[in-house]
């Protein structure tokens, strides 16, 4: 059976991939509070665009390509 190592990974290049990511992010959740106010569909907006934040995040700091791939998917 194939076995792989499920870890992150924090170096200098992925730190400042994290923090445009989490910059940018929270400006999108700050205007999305305001813009999607009166909308029925708030909280599976917000269940979506912070589930997209994981997956970036993921995408950022996996340590081999399947938390990459998994991240990207």
């Amino acid at each position: 059976p194939a076995a792989f190592d499920i870890g992150f990974r924090l170096d200098p290049l992925s730190a400042v991939m994290v923090f445009v990511v989490t910059f940018v992010g929270f400006w999108i959740h700050l205007y999305s509070v305001g813009y999607m106010g009166h909308e029925t569909g708030y909280r599976r907006y917000f269940a979506y665009l912070n589930l997209f934040m994981g997956a970036m995040l993921l995408l950022v700091l996996g340590n081999n390509f399947v938390l990459l791939f998994v991240g990207w998917e």
